[in-house]
């Protein structure tokens, strides 16, 4: 009867999510992803251009780019052969970044100003005494900069959005941002809201992420890890309870060859379903710098 009994909070609880959150609650399953998509290419029939809206990661839209081939965008192969991969195993690697976009990136990243929580707290230059305290720092207003405007409007990225998508895609959000190495806990960076723990994103219908290392990047400065195959691979009690799942009940549930941890030098890219188990590992050696963009 306890048993019953939590799984009947965790579907009452779910019940309220829909509610309140309904792409939240609703998001998580495939069946619903799929009609979403099945919508909005409808609406591509009806309306045959849809303008491309940019802002911040968890932030309004505040302008239009336009979608156009991007010569610091790098790639040799095909948007469709990245899709069906990344369908298959819900990621893809590539398209990389050219040094060039790197070298400008990381430089903005090091001078502009940063916040936590919308709070500014300096420059990545002057974090020296308060770096302890902060797992994650964003640059401010990053959709704003016409670098990481010029990569998000990419035709190719906008393509392999599309094609996973099943529609073009309304809105990109940009997220540039560092992941510090220090002494925090893995509570303290919980705490902090760094996803150090395996998760499946559920902030909206259907997504995309494309995203970039700034710096050449390893397990022990904070790579990315997820579980191969997970996108459309959940027990029922994953879908109907948190986002979350712990180490040992992932690799219990999907087995140990499915972990992937994505290691490569400044300008490495991936694309990614993030209704994937997925995670940030924390940075020991050094600290991580990452674009992400989220295609919607």
């Amino acid at each position: 009867m306890a048993g019953f009994g939590s799984q009947f909070d965790r579907v009452r609880r779910l019940a309220g999510k829909v509610v309140r959150e309904p792409h939240y609650a609703l998001g998580r399953f495939a069946t619903v992803r799929d009609t979403y998509s099945a919508l909005n290419r409808l609406k591509d029939v009806i309306v045959p251009t849809t303008p491309l809206r940019i802002g911040d990661l968890y932030k309004p839209t505040h302008g239009t780019i336009d979608v156009v081939r991007c010569d610091h965008v790098l790639s040799s192969r095909r948007a469709p052969e990245q899709v069906e991969e990344m369908q298959r195993q819900s990621y893809s690697l590539g398209p990389r970044l050219d040094g060039a976009a790197v070298a400008t990136l990381q430089e903005q990243a090091r001078s502009l100003p940063l916040h936590v929580n919308d709070k500014p707290v300096g420059t990545y230059t002057t974090l020296s005494e308060s770096r302890g305290k902060f797992a994650i720092v964003t640059v401010q207003d990053s959709s704003r900069l016409e670098l990481v405007r010029v990569i998000a409007g990419d035709a190719y990225l906008y393509e392999a959005a599309s094609l996973f998508l099943g529609y073009r895609p309304r809105q990109v959000s940009s997220w540039l941002f560092w992941s510090l190495a220090n002494q925090l806990s893995a509570a303290q960076r919980r705490q902090a809201s760094q996803t150090i723990d395996y998760h499946y994103d559920v902030d909206g219908f259907n997504f995309m992420y494309a995203n970039f290392y700034l710096l050449d990047t390893t397990a022990r400065n904070g790579a990315h890890a997820l579980i191969a195959a997970s996108s459309r691979h959940k027990r029922p009690s994953h879908l109907l309870g948190g986002a979350r799942l712990d180490d040992v009940e992932a690799l219990r549930t999907y087995g140990p060859e499915s972990e992937r941890t994505l290691e490569g030098p400044a300008g490495f890219g991936f694309l990614e379903d993030a209704s994937c188990y997925h995670k940030a590992l924390p940075p020991e050696d050094g600290d991580r710098l990452m674009l992400q963009l989220r295609y919607q």
